[in-house]
């Protein structure tokens, strides 16, 4: 598949660009926002939309692991990146985008380090039980982008560059123009790196040797186009986005290398098309959408020559309705086509599955809040046992913002098509994976003072896996995917948010602790920890800002993860620290600029997310922004 075509459209629609209304760009903080009358019961979190200006240059992949509780298992900037919620693994993680499904239906899983931060508007964190209401198979969670329009007259341009260490250099441009009745909004984001930085390989004899990454070029570019159209108590929706990511993979340092052997190119074309329309107390919706997605992938050394082509048709539609006022009913039925060319497979595959999903939330009183779903899905032409959900919260004193809420969830999850069809090892007939979810904690909100303010939540959970697929050694001297795992995750979850604000001084806090305990439950399994799930992780954050001026340091710490079953080996816990220091001052009437420098791994931490993929050490960035707003 070339999707180069939309190279021409790119030129046509630069002119067209955008960000959000507001001039100031001093609104840095990440904000773990708490939406209590969303899915009661549950966790849900939301990264504020100016924190995703400041990861621009950078991946999603490390938005995620420098300011969530999220563990990014990564090959290095620019490799392939996963993440692991609550012990799960990475195709326990659901990926949407404006409620769209965009994990790869053969990989049944997302690649975060070909996702941009500013691609979207909004960035919505669904925990474990929470991330049923986005579909099926999210055990860990669910990560949803969603874009929105902004109705009103005012344009605005936004531009961003910036280089740094070790060759990389990033830009971006956005441009939103339109009145209350129509909006268009274009962003394009390009980044390349040549990833040559210096670090110790403890492998290479009984020396630690100090060597250069090779072979780690990236280059990537990144357009979205979005059209909305708003009559009466309708809207429209059109949305077009493009991805190609060129990447060398340096392999291992277990490998020598002396030149280019394994490269990877990735291409995606994502199409949105939605309708909604209130009535009354009636909200109906319908939206569809086409993505096409291309993996090429060779490797010179192992003779390896794989080329995958897949392209996956969305439809959702259905109803919400509210009744008296205080609870909410919503219908929704969707379906998923799927067309997949790969010499992977013995042949091509098409695959369908189907789901009604029946949810209802409700706010019996100030004091009460409740969210019940159940969901049948169709496998094919397999009716599946039911997925359900419910959750309770409480408010435990009247007036105040302290709540105990609590939730129960059955999920399951559709093997994906790799499980099923490749070759040789794929298994057609793999059973759906299933997972019995609970959660219990607290949440409180309170205002000291007009100026003081501060926010907290902890969360208790369980999840019980069953069926998991695993790929295990066979007998023919491969990998085959089989029905065997069984695991039992169960931990901890904090965050406490402390908000200080006066003029000009402004300070916010912001820390965040997990513990998740994560073993296999079969017998011929180690009773340990799984592989690579840290049994301990914390992040914190401080943000000081004093007119135009602002300091931001993010913290985060992430514990041993075991490379072995018998847990017999490991790699050692490590503390990053990332540090930003900005000017934001207004040039004139409405243009403000933004320039700021930043050190990543400020102390030169040697570590490594996957055994033998090196991270790299200290590095610098340095960024300019401008707004223009008209």
């Amino acid at each position: 598949m070339k999707i180069n075509i939309l190279c021409a459209f790119i030129l046509v629609a630069l002119p067209l660009q955008s960000q959000q209304d507001t001039v100031k760009i001093s609104e840095i903080i990440i904000r773990s926002k708490q939406i209590p009358s969303d899915i009661p019961g549950f966790k849900r979190i939301e990264i504020d939309s100016a924190i995703q200006d400041k990861y621009r240059h950078l991946s999603f992949s490390e938005l995620l692991s420098q300011c969530t509780p999220v563990f990014i298992k990564s090959y290095g900037y620019g490799g392939a990146a996963t993440s692991s919620f609550r012990g799960a693994g990475a195709s326990h993680t659901r990926m949407t985008w404006n409620g769209i499904n965009i994990n790869s239906p053969m990989l049944g899983q997302s690649d975060f380090s070909l996702i941009t931060p500013g691609i979207s508007d909004n960035i919505t964190l669904s925990y474990g039980g929470a991330s049923i209401i986005d579909g099926p198979g999210g055990f860990g969670g669910t990560i949803n982008l969603e874009n929105k329009p902004v109705w009103s007259k005012t344009s605005g341009l936004y531009l961003n560059t910036g280089a740094g260490s070790f060759g990389r250099y990033a830009g971006s441009l956005k441009f939103r123009t339109g009145n209350e009745s129509f909006q268009t909004v274009t962003r394009l984001y390009m980044n390349s790196s040549e990833n040559n930085f210096p670090y110790i390989n403890e492998v290479a004899g009984n020396d630690h040797v100090r060597e250069t990454r090779k072979n780690s070029q990236l280059t990537q570019i990144s357009f979205l186009q979005e059209l909305y159209y708003r009559k009466a108590s309708g809207v429209l929706s059109a949305l077009i986005w493009y991805n190609s990511t060129s990447r060398n993979l340096p392999g291992s340092m277990l490998v020598v290398q002396s030149g280019p052997d394994e490269k990877q190119y990735d291409e995606s074309l994502r199409s949105f098309l939605g309708y909604d329309l209130k009535k009354g107390n009636m909200n109906f919706f319908l939206n569809g959408a086409w993505m096409a997605s291309r993996l090429d992938y060779t490797s010179l050394k192992a003779s390896i020559d794989s080329r995958n082509l897949a392209n996956t048709f969305t439809l959702n539609g259905g109803f919400e309705t509210m009744i008296k006022n205080h609870s909410k009913i919503k219908l929704t039925i969707s379906d998923e086509l799927s067309f997949i060319k790969s010499n992977n497979y013995n042949k091509n595959i098409s695959y369908n599955s189907s789901s009604l999903t029946l949810s209802a939330r409700s706010k019996i009183n100030n004091r009460v809040g409740t969210t019940f779903l159940i969901r049948e899905i169709i496998d094919g032409q397999i009716l599946l046992i039911p997925d359900f959900s419910a959750g309770f919260e409480y408010r435990l004193f009247a007036g105040e913002e302290h709540f105990f809420k609590t939730g129960l969830t059955r999920n399951s999850r559709i093997p994906s098509l790799n499980d099923r069809y490749w070759y040789p090892g794929g298994n057609s007939n793999l059973k759906n994976e299933y997972a019995w979810q609970y959660e219990a904690g607290f949440k409180t909100s309170r205002s000291f003072t007009n100026s003081l303010s501060a926010d907290a939540e902890i969360t208790f959970y369980t999840n019980l896996i069953r069926d998991m697929i695993q790929w295990k050694p066979g007998e023919f001297a491969y990998w085959t995917a089989e029905n065997i795992g069984k695991v039992n995750s169960s931990g901890i979850e904090s965050i406490v948010s402390v908000k200080y604000e006066t003029d000009p001084l402004n300070i916010r806090l912001n820390a965040g602790y997990s513990y998740t305990k994560s073993v296999s439950r079969n017998q011929a399994d180690a009773p340990g920890q799984l592989m690579y799930i840290p049994e301990n992780q914390a992040n914190s954050s401080i943000h000081i800002s004093y007119g135009d001026l602002y300091l931001f340091w993010i913290t985060d710490f992430t514990g041993k993860r075991y490379i072995t079953a018998d847990n017999t080996g490991y790699l050692p816990d490590y503390f990053l620290n990332n540090i930003i220091i900005g000017l934001k001052p207004d040039l004139w009437k409405k243009i403000s600029a933004d320039i700021n420098f930043r050190t990543e791994n400020l102390f030169n931490k040697s570590y490594q997310t996957i055994a033998y993929h090196p991270q790299p050490g200290r590095a610098y960035f340095i960024s300019l922004s401008v707004r223009i707003l008209k």
